[in-house]
């Protein structure tokens, strides 16, 4: 009888052992976690200093537009991360928006964070994903004067129907192409931009700009994905008879904020990383072709109760981004025929442009979300050409057709940039009052928010010609 139990108890034993040991090993394996922190005090800035934090031209922009400099825009205290650390976790970004940092740490030393005196709150957002890029890696040396074919004589050449069906054609033509504009782009990568004859004049005039990768935290951008490449194309390219974006000569600030590597909700806080960012530097336009809704861990995914604009971590940092005098357009979601079928976050946002996808007879597109917000707010805002939109290919010289929301928010991105090129001392206010005034569906809803703009009609309203007699913002 003995000899039965033995090889039993050794069993349960052994399986006891492992299954401690791998409990022990999930919680040494690091994790991203949102740290919120309780206050600023202390802090070596003030909101009377902002030159310190802010650039001139951002400074310029708030004074501009009348919106103070206020606690919120305080960078974090420095000596919170310095507890972090000392704590033994490492940084991976700050948010002086939310006065928080989302750090990589393992769960004993969240326990650790939980128990400093300046921390409100630790809440895991990610598990901990192995960066695959080099760091900081040079772009590609680009090679100019790539031939192509001329398939039209008509000055837009493949971009007509896009810029037609947002009413483009008479400020386009006027020159309000985007002079003065910058428009940051934040996206899971640009693969090929800093080589592809799309973005030469771009490249030339010193307009294509590495920003920041907040994502595997260097410089480096041209990488990862090929959606960025594409999304920036509906806007900056320029070949003039045959591909033209709606912004051609606007100035791009390029932003990885998206991990290809999982879907976590870290990448909200990323997202909000770059919006600081792109306000410290004075931008005035931010395109976000990307959602969050569902993720790898389905224990971290979005209920339909937090899409009221605060619940969740993007929608929180997004709202506050809208109200530093920036106007961000953010991709609605490619969910409408799904069960999900809602905006993802953080389109849900107040203030935030959320775009739907219109089809080429200006309809919704059956794939783009819609609303209402969870609070019962009207969504998307506006719409713009999302089905069967040119982009430029994976390389070289080649254009293609893609579908979504992902596109149609650039797009109205680059219009509005090229409206607001021509009146710059209008505040991004002034300019989306005129957009949402004369879009083509006056009486919103949940699934065509207020439709179609008319940027003709728009800049006619702001005066026309005139505006060409002002100076662009530098």
């Amino acid at each position: 009888m003995h000899t039965r139990r033995i090889p039993l108890i050794l069993f349960l034993f052994f399986s006891l052992f492992c299954l401690r040991s791998s409990l022990q090993a999930q919680e040494l394996r690091p994790g991203k976690w949102l740290v919120r922190f309780t206050d600023k005090s202390n802090s070596p800035y003030s909101i009377h200093e902002p030159a310190v934090y802010l650039s001139a031209r951002s400074i310029e922009r708030r004074q501009r537009m009348g919106i103070p400099v206020v606690e919120n825009d305080l960078p974090v205290n420095p000596g919170y991360i310095q507890g972090l650390e000392h704590a033994g976790a490492r940084l991976h970004n700050k948010s002086k928006w939310l006065n928080a940092a989302t750090v990589i740490a393992d769960s004993a030393t969240a326990e650790r964070m939980r128990e400093l005196p300046f921390v409100r709150s630790v809440q895991y957002v990610a598990r901990d994903i192995s960066i695959k890029n080099p760091a900081n890696h040079p772009p590609k040396k680009r090679v100019y004067g790539t031939e192509y074919t001329k398939e039209t004589d008509h000055p837009f050449g493949y971009s007509i129907r896009q810029q037609g069906m947002l009413g483009m054609p008479m400020p386009y033509m006027a020159g309000a192409r985007g002079e003065g504009i910058w428009i940051a782009v934040m996206d899971g990568g640009f693969i090929n931009a800093d080589s592809m004859p799309f973005f030469d004049s771009l490249a030339i005039k010193g307009k294509l700009i590495e920003g920041r990768d907040f994502v595997e935290r260097d410089r480096a951008v041209f990488e990862s994905a090929s959606h960025g490449t594409s999304v920036l194309s509906v806007m900056g390219a320029n070949m003039p008879g045959y591909f033209l974006g709606t912004s051609p000569e606007a100035h791009y600030f390029l932003l990885k904020t998206e991990d290809t590597g999982g879907e976590y909700p870290v990448e909200e806080c990323n997202w909000i990383a770059g919006a600081e960012w792109a306000d410290s530097i004075g931008v005035d336009v931010i395109n976000a072709s990307l959602g969050y809704t569902i993720f790898n861990d389905p224990k971290l995914g979005h209920r339909y109760e937090e899409l009221d604009g605060k619940s969740t971590i993007g929608a929180e940092g997004a709202g506050i981004a809208a109200t530093k005098g920036m106007i961000i357009c953010n991709s609605a979601g490619n969910s409408g025929d799904e069960p999900w079928k809602y905006v993802g976050v953080p389109a849900d946002a107040p203030g935030i442009v959320a775009v739907g996808a219109s089809s080429p007879d200006m309809q919704r597109a059956s794939f783009s979300s819609v609303g209402p917000t969870a609070d019962g707010r009207i969504k998307p805002d506006l719409m713009a050409p999302g089905e069967m939109v040119v982009t430029a290919g994976y390389s070289g010289s080649d254009l293609g057709f893609s579908n979504g929301t992902s596109l149609a928010s650039p797009l109205l991105a680059g219009a509005i940039a090229s409206l607001w090129s021509d009146y710059p001392d209008k505040s991004d206010q002034e300019i989306l009052e005129v957009v949402f005034r004369y879009a083509d569906h006056p009486m919103p809803d949940t699934a065509y928010g207020y439709g179609m703009p008319n940027m003709t009609i728009s800049w006619l309203d702001l005066g026309g010609y005139g505006g060409r007699l002002r100076k662009p913002r530098q």
